[in-house]
């Protein structure tokens, strides 16, 4: 009987674990990880996580039912993978346990990234599991201040939660603008206002020097010349791929796992998928790592229907999302490109598309409380289609009458 092994079992890895069994696989399939934890999705940590009202109701995110695993004979187990040995193909797992298999599928996954000299303690925390989230969830209560390190996504998302529970936020981000590489800067510029009036304080530019542990708080030093005190803070600067055992294995690595557009890494049989797998993108093929829910769910089935045989390639287009305050904000493409013109078709304040094009043709899209309307937008981006920039602008014409013009 085939054996499949599973190394990470989050998102992804649950997720290929289900398609398998899904796609007909009767061979064994393990599932390995190193969380405590069966298979969950990450958004809800910066999000209900912190806000729900009862420990008890505060996370329901599970990727499957309790008794999944045991009824489609997925053998889970909460016990890391230590020594991979790709030409015998064996693992061998923390506890001791030695595994056989035919093909094995990384799901690794990604680890936060921490400061130099600021690591995790009773009042500097990380963000990134489960186990994390509920230590700073009980951090939280009756807290009444809070430095968030990183303005990207996570430390926003934070932000708003802390704002929720009435703690006094201060974000410290590097650079001159929250989410550069991310947002336009007339976008970014907005999210900020949208902060500033929930009460979020922001120190822009500011480089975090040194942290100090205190009985009852942390201070920071931060450039120029300042230095002050908080009752806790939260480093969310990134996350770091998990591809240690990979390249110990012999595995090309860089910035992830090396694989190919069918998930394939440099060892026949090996395939790698998730936060920690580094793919060709687009045309151009350029390298990158996409971290994401999206990226998580989707390139995992991709990558467990090949090892089944077939032959399918992993083409994004790239779909991110995410909640602050009353703001659901989705995102479509990268903005890595040239782009000639930014459209609006603004609904209201708290409705609006904002489209960015090149050659009139769409290569990103932002849509805050207006996801519906990036289905069609997802189709206009796909297929490279020319658009009316003006028409593109007005609510009242619709985005599929646009399709259909483009293809008439």
């Amino acid at each position: 009987m085939e054996t499949i092994l599973i190394i990470g079992a989050g998102q992804a890895g649950g997720r290929a674990a289900e398609t398998l069994r899904a796609q007909g696989f009767d061979g064994s399939v393990v599932l390995a990880g190193d969380e405590q934890h069966r298979p969950y999705e990450r958004p809800a940590l910066s999000k209900t996580v912190l806000t729900a009202a009862d420990d008890s109701d505060c996370f329901s995110a599970w990727l499957h039912s309790s008794d999944f695993y045991e009824t489609n004979k997925i053998d889970w187990t909460a016990d890391s993978v230590e020594l991979l040995d790709v030409r015998h193909r064996t693992a061998t797992l923390r506890s001791g346990r030695s595994i056989r298999f035919d093909k094995c599928l990384l799901t690794t996954g990604g680890r936060a990234r921490r400061l130099p000299g600021t690591p995790d303690s009773r009042h500097v925390f990380t963000l990134r599991t489960l186990q994390d989230a509920m230590r700073v969830r009980t951090r939280m209560v009756g807290a009444r201040s809070v430095a968030v390190i990183g303005g990207g996504f996570l430390g926003l998302e934070f932000a708003a939660s802390a704002r929720a529970r009435g703690i006094d936020v201060t974000v410290v981000e590097a650079g001159e603008q929250l989410l550069e590489r991310a947002l336009p800067r007339e976008f970014s510029e907005r999210l900020r206002t949208k902060h500033e009036q929930n009460g979020v304080r922001f120190m822009l530019g500011a480089k975090l020097i040194s942290s100090t542990e205190e009985a009852s708080g942390v201070t920071l030093s931060i450039a120029p010349n300042v230095s002050e005190r908080f009752e806790f803070a939260v480093v969310a600067i990134g996350q770091e791929p998990n591809e240690a055992l990979a390249r110990a294995s012999g595995l090309m690595t860089g910035n992830g796992i090396h694989v190919d557009t069918y998930c394939r890494t440099s060892a026949d049989g090996f395939y790698a998928a998730g936060d920690c797998a580094n793919f060709p993108f687009g045309a151009s093929g350029r390298r990158l790592r996409l971290e994401s829910w999206q990226n998580a769910q989707d390139q995992a089935i991709v990558a467990a229907r090949n090892m089944l045989g077939e032959s399918v390639e992993y083409r994004p287009s790239p779909w991110f999302w995410t909640d602050q305050y009353d703001w659901n904000v989705q995102m479509l493409g990268i903005l890595d490109s040239p782009v000639d013109q930014w459209i609006e078709r603004q609904i209201s304040i708290d409705k609006t598309l904002l489209m960015g094009l090149r050659d009139n043709a769409i290569t990103y899209a932002l849509a805050v409380n207006n996801g519906g309307e990036l289905r069609a937008i997802r189709r206009l981006v796909e297929q490279a289609t020319q658009v009316d920039p003006e028409a593109l602008a007005d609510p009242g014409v619709k985005l599929r009458q646009l399709e259909r013009q483009a293809h008439s």
